[in-house]
């Protein structure tokens, strides 16, 4: 410890900066390490977890593979009647909708309907109530700790009803809430009832099917019986479509790569987490090269010490691991002053993420995690130095001859690195700018500015027609539209449909909208009319089709032509093989996202009012818009909460996780400079001190100020210029396999590259300049004297 202030005290700058980078570097790896610690632990807390899996099917349709984590609700129950090595099944269905205590409905409740076994096959403890009988009676339902606080204020929910899909439920316990890393969440917990017990191959494709396994079950061989079972009583449509089951264990889900609109588990993402890795680990391995390389640059200052504990007999290993005691006591202060700067960032990085890590004291697992990173950083920033040091000889540095050498190639090499690792970074930071701004930038083909949704409720909604003809008499309203079921952007029903000339058979997503949804959004024809005003019994028969549906049906001069729906199960299910004629075609969209083609669209006439979204198209005023419509909610609900959102803000929330891996990795791309740049200063003060005398005669001999300048930052010009060479070819790899995740994507602009070049070139230039500035203009006699 003693040796330890002696050197800090005659190297304070060297010393501070070093504790500085490193505690930047130790914050990144405790903050995404707790992260990644997380991730990976999802669902890791089920009993029988190792045997749990997961029911995926897989079919393909006109060329697009669609994996889907839901299946038809029979196909559980079968599998498990006729296949032993099934120990239990379970079916989970995620609904979003609103239920009803005390006459007062609430929206946005994350309820789940399941099986009754729900609890005996899930790993979630009640904290009131049996778990032996409290989920066995239909008409049971059970609530999360805090569901119950937030719905039941000040009472206790015990006995309480519930309504829902207008059933009645009473609470007969408290469940505690679901583990943050688990891939089901709920608030509220409702047994299989009415026509989600009922329904059979008609029904929604929407049951989440899980089984535990006896051990030692030949997966495979299940997976084949399963794809069998389910062909038994899917459509011939889906059967027909390359389909096959597989199981996927449980472990997997978080990270799964299942079809957008197929899959309602909390998802991660595999590539988010590997990139936030590798920078934590980057930004550790550069906070430890600065350290090493300015423990070498500043050894004249230590080399007479080491000359005398050499003289007095000490051998190579003691000074080697004098050299990792005082390394260590460096590291234990970052890691104290790393710690610290996370409890600053955790809830910065949590925001960005949407994740919910915290800095748990009390968990063994945040001390293993430190003792950890604490031995391979002592090894990372101690070794070189301790090795390298320990060969100074004894005579020159006794007598103050050592000056120390000049940049071995490791240090230049160490330095390269880092430089690169910068340089990397700003390019990947200012390539994910770019794409996220071609996102909100990009021609969608409809129009989502400037307007307002809501999901009708009971008699809002009920009667489309009266309602848009009383709202559009306000001036801030221009018009309203409906579309049945859900957004746009989600996917809707899907049916079939089949060209009766050639056979060809493609996936359509089935919309019913209202007559003016097209207007409404900006949606362009570019063939035919729009036959949803027409009000004949002809034209329950006309629909609307997109290019790709089109396309794919392979229908020439489309208009008038007709094809067959082929049901896939629930919707349309009673026009099996009946034909439908193509009235009109739009323009593709992008109405879902930009990581995929536009689906194949087919378009009708709505068949019911009641509970749909409803969209408003604001002119002027939004809050004006906004209270019109509270005020027409509020008279014909007033025991129902007014929620309303933007439709544009709901569509950039797809991008989120591409918009928080920008601005976390633009705080890492920070940190990484601010190291860099410590280091660098550092270094170039040092090297500047060791050729004082240098610099000195070289002025005697008629060097002039800017000579100097070239000679003391040609080294520093040179690193830049290697780091960004390296730097490009990686970076531009890393982007371009990022970006083949979108259907629209920015282009490789060299530009990009060029300016991040230089941009790395002026800060680095303008953090090493003043230092050879001040040298190049000392007093030459002062310089040969201070030698």
């Amino acid at each position: 410890m003693k040796q330890f202030f002696r050197n800090f005290r005659k190297q304070k700058t060297v010393g501070t900066l070093n504790i500085c980078g490193l505690s930047l570097g130790i914050m990144v790896s405790v903050t995404v390490g707790l992260w990644a610690i997380n991730e990976l632990s999802f669902d890791n807390f089920h009993k029988n977890g190792e045997r749990m899996y997961r029911v995926v099917q897989n079919f393909r349709y006109s060329s697009k593979p669609v994996r889907a984590a839901t299946a038809f609700k029979p196909l559980g129950e079968l599998a498990a009647a006729e296949i032993p090595e099934i120990e239990q099944m379970c079916r989970v269905v995620i609904e979003n909708n609103g239920i009803e205590i005390d006459q007062i409905t609430y929206f946005n409740v994350r309820n789940i309907i399941t099986d009754h076994n729900f609890f005996s096959f899930f790993t979630f403890p009640l904290k009131e109530g049996d778990i032996k009988t409290a989920f066995s009676a239909p008409d049971n339902v059970i609530f999360t700790e805090s569901a119950a606080r937030k719905y039941f204020p000040n009472e206790n929910p015990m006995g309480k009803t519930v309504r829902f899909h207008g059933w009645t439920f009473t609470v007969s316990a408290i469940m505690y809430d679901m583990p943050k890393n688990s891939h089901i969440q709920a608030d509220v917990v409702f047994p299989l009832f009415s026509f989600f017990k009922d329904w059979q191959w008609e029904s929604s494709f929407n049951y989440d099917t899980y089984f535990i396994l006896l051990p030692g079950t030949d997966i495979h061989s299940i997976e084949n019986k399963v794809t069998q079972i389910n062909k038994r009583g899917i459509s011939t449509f889906i059967r027909d479509a390359n389909f096959s089951v597989d199981l996927e264990p449980l472990k997997e889900i978080h990270f799964s790569k299942t079809s957008a609109g197929f899959d309602s588990a909390v998802k991660g993402n595999k590539g988010l987490l590997n990139t936030f890795i590798g920078v934590a680990i980057a930004i550790l391995i550069i906070a430890c090269i600065n350290f090493t390389n300015l423990f070498i640059s500043t050894s004249f200052i230590r080399a007479k010490t080491i000359g005398i504990k050499k003289s007095l007999g000490a051998g190579k290993k003691l000074l080697i691991v004098d050299f990792y005691k005082e390394t260590a006591i460096y590291i234990l202060i970052a890691i104290f002053l790393g710690i610290l700067l996370t409890t600053v960032a955790l809830p910065v990085f949590n925001n960005y993420t949407r994740s919910n890590v915290v800095l748990d004291f009390f968990s063994p697992g945040l001390y293993i995690f430190t003792v950890s990173l604490f031995i391979i950083t002592i090894l990372m920033a101690g070794s070189f130095p301790a090795f390298q040091m320990t060969k100074f000889g004894v005579i020159e540095t006794l007598r103050g001859k050592f000056r120390g050498k000049r940049m071995s190639v490791f240090q230049k090499i160490l330095i390269i690195i880092q430089f690169t690792t910068s340089i990397c970074l700003l390019i990947i930071v200012l390539f994910f700018a770019k794409q996220i701004d071609q996102i909100l930038d990009q021609d969608l083909g409809f129009d989502n500015k400037n307007i307002v949704y809501m999901n009708g409720w009971r008699d809002f909604g009920r009667d489309y027609k009266a309602l848009r003809e009383e709202l559009v008499q306000d001036p801030s309203i221009m018009d309203v539209a409906m579309k049945q079921y859900d957004l746009p952007l989600e996917m809707g029903n899907g049916i079939g449909g089949k060209n009766v000339e050639n056979g060809e058979q493609i996936l359509l997503d089935l919309s019913e909208v209202s007559p003016n949804y097209f207007d409404f959004f900006r949606m362009e024809f570019i063939a035919g009319e729009n036959p949803l005003y027409q009000e004949s019994a002809a034209s329950s028969r006309f629909c609307v089709l997109n290019e790709r549906a089109v396309q794919l049906l392979g229908l020439k001069d489309p208009v008038g032509k007709s094809f067959q729906i082929i049901s896939i199960g629930g919707k349309l299910s009673e026009n099996e093989g009946k034909e439908y004629v193509v009235k009109g075609v739009i323009r593709d969209s992008y109405v879902k996202s930009l990581y995929q083609e536009p689906d194949a669209q087919m378009y009708l006439n709505l068949s019911r009012d009641d509970h749909n979204p409803i969209f408003f198209k604001i002119a002027g005023d939004p809050q004006r818009a906004i209270r019109t419509i509270e005020k027409k909610w509020k008279q014909m609900l007033p025991n129902v909460p007014f929620e309303y959102h933007y439709l544009d803000t709901t569509y950039e929330a797809q991008y989120a996780s591409e918009m928080s891996a920008r601005n976390v990795l633009s705080y890492a791309l920070v940190i990484t400079l601010i190291i860099t740049v410590m280091g660098l200063y550092a270094m170039i003060f040092y090297s500047t001190q060791r050729r004082i005398k240098e610099i000195g005669i070289r002025k005697i001999n008629g060097a002039t100020v800017l000579d100097l300048l070239a000679l003391l930052n040609k080294d520093t010009i040179i690193w830049i210029i290697i780091s960004f060479l390296i730097a490009c070819p990686v970076s531009y790899y890393f982007v371009a396999r990022w970006l083949d995740g979108f259907v629209v994507k920015t282009s490789l602009s060299i530009w990009v590259f060029l300016g991040a070049g230089a941009l790395s070139f002026i800060i680095a230039m303008l953090t090493v300049c003043y230092q050879t500035w001040k040298a190049a203009n000392m007093n030459p006699v002062d310089a040969i004297q201070n030698e």
